[in-house]
Order: structure tokens, then C-alpha cells, then sequence
């Protein structure tokens, strides 16, 4: 009977669960073998391999590290070998420099492609001690701009110890954008305070990963080692992963970083990008089948949904929709760069004038809908600059996708999202605000198309809020998230969020809704799921009741105070004369004494009046009884799950004054209305 394959495409595909074997290369002596190495050189034989860095957190990969290989005459000699004979013929400079130049060859043709990826390059003692090599480096770091932290060199403990100036050498670096890692550390390396201070990150050695399933010894080591590097404020990478098991371990044991053929063989240039949609691909379907066992859809902040939330979400999910992703290139906003912006995304995209944002749309999308997208975003960037008493510093960018694949497309190749979020933001967001660029992403697929747009209005609050309270600045989700939905709201012109008011009022009954809970941005998602999608509904009514204590302009003092580098918390406190954590205590408690009581809410409509009785039990029954001259009828209502019942009255009743009546279970509530 023939066996069915094994489900593991990953590491068939990605991983080649196979260590690199190295064939000796003949007992030739040094003096050849350096003869040759001079040809490989000027002849370009020799080549980098890149092996993927992968943080144990959330599965992305944003760096990966260039290993030196050379094909000699059919033989693979020895990276240490080689490092060997270039010191001993003395060509360990002209081979830095190379391995530098090919590494920034390269990461500039991915960056050209839209993929960011940072590179660890490997530096050998003599090159530090090089002021010519140091120099030529720390040029070619310096003329491409970039981001500090994209290029990362690892360095040996001895190269630390014993080549001079080490220091000096690092200072120059470091002041062209560059990050250390101490690399193949045993508990002999472990550096003191002062040297840590010019390192950013600790490698453990790959013999000493390889034996912590087996050796206690070893787990108790590299134990020791983690933490010793965490007081030092350094991240972790565990190098030589090579099983599923190790690889758990490690994560248990702190490291942030895992690298090794568990992850992902060396690769080919060429291979990095395939790789990594291999990795998109299956990390947006799996995102994708999450969102649908949560359910979770948000067309805007406020959409309502239906959930249940899975067992185990750490380090998978999103979390709100303001996305604090590290600004990994300039934001492009001028129409000149449509073209640009349409490589990158992916897809074609057109500008679209708009008055007080930069505006890119999908060109599938109609020139209608292009039309009341850019009044949209006009109408919502001029009413919120109203509202808070200040323009945007720099315009917005507002970026428009059709679909759900170009908006995770989008997200990816724009900004940098990792897969996972960007799938599962496609599957369950209307938008995202990105308050580092200064950008919002729409997503239509997800926009109720008899919805006035107001997703726009919801992630434009994100963007002036962020810009305010400054980048670094942390709120408390509820609040963030509250007050984004707040200013939706006031797009709903036929809704009093009566039923918004109930809906929280009843999941605070039940035990939940609790502020505290909803304070955390990495939980957000979790905790929106526990709540059938109703997170958003809880933090708006907080924010109102809130905003109603300290008023709307107390409310941006304490964004202003915020922005200056005072904790929300303590400026919360300044201006509202208590505790944030006693105001999140107080808010069941507030919110009920104004709006617990059963009451009767009536508002115009098309049809006669429209009104909603709320404040009863869930599932009550309800006796309407409505009365004026001449006219009296009297019924039995049930109120749904949220103690609430409405109903249109004036259809067919003749003009004149009408009062309604609502009782039950011992609650009754009146209102009077005109026909």
C-alpha cells in the first residue's frame, strides 16, 4: 500500500532540513591556495548565500545573514579556511571589502524589488583594526541613506577583546547607521557593561544550541547567558536551530531570534524573495482561516461582529489598527511618484485630487467612487482639524485598495507589515492607520457600501491623535481605539448610539467590558474577540463618558501634555483630578447611574417617528401601551439581548400629540412624541 506524503511542505520547501557538508579541499599549501583566492577576487568566483534570521515571536523574517562561500575547482572550501588564508596572504581587507560591497549590492537590488531585509555581515578581527577597511565602510553606509540598524556586523569575542581601538572602530560604524552582535558566545565570552554598551545583540554559539536537548549542563548555560544579555539590554539569537525541538526550547528560554536550518537553509539571492512569499502565502491563508473561526469582521471601528476567541493568539495576531511599524523608507506622497508607489504596492495606482491629503486609489476602482472617497477625505481632515483646534502638521497620506489581497499586498510592500498581520488585517479591517508615515491604508472590499465612508474619518482620528501625542507615545487601547469610534459616530446622523450605550451596559452586567483589560494594544484583538466584536462599542462609550468629564478641550490638553512627553495616565490625572486606573474602576458604575435606567429615546424618521426603549432586562417582555386624542393601542414586546425594543409609530395615526409608555419587570419609561 502506497504511504501518503508528509504534510510538511515548509521544511521541504523553505527549511532543506540538511546541514551544509563542506568536501576538504586538497593539502595544497597556503601559498596556492592564497594565489587563488587573488584570482576568485578579481574575477568575481566567489559568491554570499543569505540565511533567513526569524524572530521567535511572530514568525517574520527581516533579516538574514551573508554567509561567504567559494566554489574552488569543484571543491566547497571551508568559510573558516578561507577567512584563514585571506589573513595569512593578507588579503582579509580586499575580501571585507568585497563581501561588503556584494552585501549592499544585493540589499539594494531587493529594496529595488520592495523587499526590506536587514543583512548581518561578518567582520573578522584585522578589518576592525583596518582604518582604510573601517573608512571605505563606513562611506559606503553613509551614501545610501538608510535606516540605521539595516546592516548588522557580527563580531567574534575574541576580535573584541584583543584588536585595538576596537572601540573606535565600532564608534565610526555605529555613526553610519550600523548594529553589532557578538557572535558564537559560550559563558566564557559573556562581555562586561562597558563593552555591551557598543553592542546591540548576542549570538549564542551554534555548539553550544545544538547540545542544549541532550546536555543539562548546556540548557543550564545558555540560560544563564540570556539572561545576563536581557540585563544588558541585548537581544538574542540562538544560531544552529536545527529541530522543531530546539527550536521550542529556545523560545522558552528568551531568545528573541532563531537562525539554522530548522528556519531555513542558506539561500541563493535569487531564492530570498521566493522564499519569503512561500512564507506570505502560507501565513496570509493561515490568517485568513483565523479571522473566519473569529469572526471578527470590522468593516469600520465600530462594526459589529460575531466571535469566539481561540485558544492561543499570542504572537499571531495584530494588534489595533494603528500599526507602530518601523519606518523602514520615506514616505512618498507627491503625484511625480504614482509609478513608483504602483511598483511598490504592486499594484497600478492613480492620484486622485483631494485638498488637504495625498491620495492614491486603485485604478480598478471607479472614478465615482474615486470622486466621494477624496470628498470623504477631505470632508473628515478638515471637521477633525476643526474639532482639535490644530492642522495636520504634514498631509496625510491616504492609500485606497479595491480588495482585500491588494490591501495585505499593500500593507506588506509599503510599509514592511509582517504577513500575518497584513492577512489578517485584510480579512477583518475596513482600514489602518500607520502614525509613522503618516499614512492610512483603505480597504473597500470591507467598507458597507451604503456606509458613508466613515472608515475615513475613523483611521484619519488615528493619524492627527498619533501626530499629537508624538511616535513614541503609548495610549491606552480602549481610549485610542474609543475615540477613533467616537468621531465615526458622527457620521451616523440617524443614530443616537442608544444602542451602543445598552450594548455595553449589558456586557458590563455580565462581568465583562473591563477597561483594564481592554488598556493593552497587543491584546486588543484577543479581547475584541472575547467580546463578539463589541470592543470597539465599550472603548467609545468609556472615551464619551470620559470626554464629558473633562470636556472636549480638557480632553486635547491631555493629548497636548501628552505629546510633550507626560505619561497619558499622569496627564489624564492632571486634568481630570483622578486616577486613569480609578477612572477605569468608576466607568460601570458612571455609565449606569447616567444611562441605566430604562428610558425612551425618539428620533424623526421617514416613516413617522422611530423610537427605542432600552434600560430592560435581556429578553423581557415589554407592555407598549401609546395614547393621544382619540387613539389608544396596547401591546406585548420582548427586548432583544440588549434590554432593548424599537419600533416606527405615526404611519397611519393621525396628527397630534402622542405619549409613549414601556413597562417591564418592574421598570417603565415614557416619552412623549408629535405626529
Amino acid at each position: 500500500m502506497k504511504r501518503a506524503p508528509r504534510p510538511r511542505v515548509v521544511e521541504t520547501l523553505a527549511r532543506a532540513d540538511r546541514p551544509e557538508r563542506w568536501t576538504a579541499s586538497a593539502p595544497v599549501k597556503t601559498r596556492r591556495l592564497g594565489a587563488d583566492l587573488a584570482r576568485a577576487l578579481t574575477r568575481n568566483e566567489l559568491l554570499l548565500r543569505y540565511q533567513p534570521i526569524v524572530d521567535l515571536r511572530s514568525g517574520e523574517c527581516r533579516r538574514v545573514e551573508a554567509l561567504l562561500r567559494w566554489r574552488r575547482r569543484g571543491a566547497s572550501v571551508a568559510p573558516a579556511e578561507l577567512i584563514a588564508v585571506a589573513q595569512d596572504t593578507g588579503q582579509i581587507g580586499a575580501l571585507s571589502r568585497w563581501v561588503i560591497a556584494e552585501a549592499v549590492r544585493q540589499w539594494i537590488a531587493w529594496r529595488e524589488r520592495g523587499l526590506v531585509l536587514g543583512i548581518a555581515v561578518n567582520v573578522a578581527g584585522p578589518e576592525l583594526a583596518d582604518p582604510g577597511v573601517v573608512g571605505d565602510t563606513v562611506k559606503t553606509l553613509g551614501a545610501l541613506h538608510i535606516q540605521p540598524g539595516v546592516f548588522t556586523f557580527d563580531i567574534s569575542p575574541a576580535a573584541l577583546l584583543t584588536v585595538p581601538d576596537v572601540r573606535g572602530a565600532l564608534s565610526r560604524l555605529a555613526a553610519a547607521g550600523a548594529r553589532f552582535a557578538l557572535d558564537g558566545v559560550s559563558p566564557a565570552d559573556v562581555p562586561g557593561r562597558t563593552f555591551a554598551r557598543g553592542i546591540d545583540e548576542l549570538k549564542l554559539s551554534r555548539s553550544l544550541v545544538r547540545r542544549l536537548t541532550t546536555e543539562p549542563a548546556a540548557l543550564h548555560d545558555a540560560r544563564a547567558l540570556v539572561e545576563i544579555a536581557h540585563d544588558l539590554s541585548l537581544s538574542v539569537v540562538a544560531v544552529g536551530v536545527e529541530d522543531a525541538a530546539t527550536r521550542d526550547l529556545v523560545a522558552k528560554l528568551g531568545c528573541e531570534f532563531a537562525q539554522g536550518h530548522w528556519v531555513s537553509r542558506p539561500l541563493a539571492a535569487r531564492s530570498v524573495a521566493p522564499w519569503q512569499r512561500l512564507a506570505v502565502g502560507l501565513a496570509f491563508g493561515g490568517a485568513l482561516a483565523l479571522a473566519t473561526h473569529m469572526g471578527a469582521t470590522r468593516a469600520a471601528g465600530s462594526g459589529a461582529g460575531s466571535a469566539s476567541a481561540p485558544r492561543q493568539l499570542t504572537g499571531f495576531l495584530p494588534t489595533i489598527c494603528s500599526l507602530d511599524l518601523p519606518l523602514a523608507r520615506a514616505r512618498t506622497s507627491e503625484a511625480s511618484a504614482v509609478e513608483r508607489i504602483s511598483e511598490r504596492a504592486g499594484r497600478d495606482m492613480v492620484a486622485v485630487r483631494a485638498a488637504r491629503a495625498d491620495l492614491f486609489v486603485e485604478a480598478t476602482v471607479t472614478g465615482t467612487d474615486r470622486t466621494r472617497i477624496a470628498r470623504a477625505v477631505d470632508r473628515d481632515a478638515e471637521q477633525l482639524e476643526r474639532d482639535y483646534g490644530r492642522s495636520f502638521v504634514r498631509r496625510p497620506a491616504v492609500y485606497v485598495f479595491a480588495t482585500r489581497t491588494s490591501f495585505a499586498t499593500g500593507l506588506q510592500r509599503l510599509f514592511g507589515a509582517r504577513a500575518t498581520d497584513a492577512g489578517l488585517l485584510a480579512a477583518a479591517n475596513g482600514g489602518v492607520t500607520l502614525p509613522r508615515y503618516g499614512a492610512v491604508a483603505i480597504n473597500l472590499e470591507n467598507v458597507p457600501s451604503d456606509r458613508d465612508l466613515a472608515i475615513v474619518r475613523h483611521e484619519l482620528t488615528h493619524a492627527l491623535v498619533h501626530e499629537i501625542v508624538g511616535p513614541d507615545a503609548t495610549l491606552p487601547a480602549w481610549f485610542d481605539e474609543g475615540l477613533a469610534t467616537l468621531e465615526e459616530r458622527r457620521l451616523r446622523v440617524d443614530d443616537d448610539a442608544t444602542r451602543d450605550t445598552a450594548i455595553t451596559l449589558t456586557l458590563l452586567a455580565d462581568g465583562r467590558g473591563d477597561l483594564a483589560a481592554l488598556g493593552s494594544p497587543a491584546q486588543w484583538v484577543t479581547q475584541n474577540a472575547a467580546l463578539d466584536g463589541k470592543a470597539y462599542t465599550v472603548a467609545a462609550e468609556a472615551t464619551r463618558v470620559l470626554r464629558e468629564r473633562v470636556t472636549a478641550a480638557g480632553l486635547v490638553r491631555i493629548l497636548e501634555e501628552t505629546g510633550r512627553g507626560t505619561a497619558f495616565a499622569t496627564a489624564y490625572a492632571n486634568v481630570g483630578g483622578e486616577a486613569l486606573a480609578d477612572f477605569e474602576r468608576a466607568f460601570p458604575a458612571r455609565l449606569s447611574s447616567q444611562y441605566g435606567q430604562a428610558r425612551i429615546v425618539v428620533r424623526p424618521s421617514a416613516e413617522g417617528v422611530r423610537w427605542s426603549a432600552s434600560g430592560f432586562a435581556p429578553g423581557a417582555a415589554v407592555t407598549v401601551e401609546i395614547e393621544g386624542a382619540a387613539y389608544r393601542v396596547e401591546y406585548t414586546a420582548t427586548a432583544d439581548r440588549y434590554g432593548m425594543y424599537e419600533a416606527v409609530f405615526g404611519g397611519t395615526a393621525p396628527s397630534g400629540e402622542y405619549a409613549i409608555r414601556a413597562t417591564g419587570r418592574g421598570r417603565r419609561a415614557t416619552a412623549s412624541v408629535r405626529v
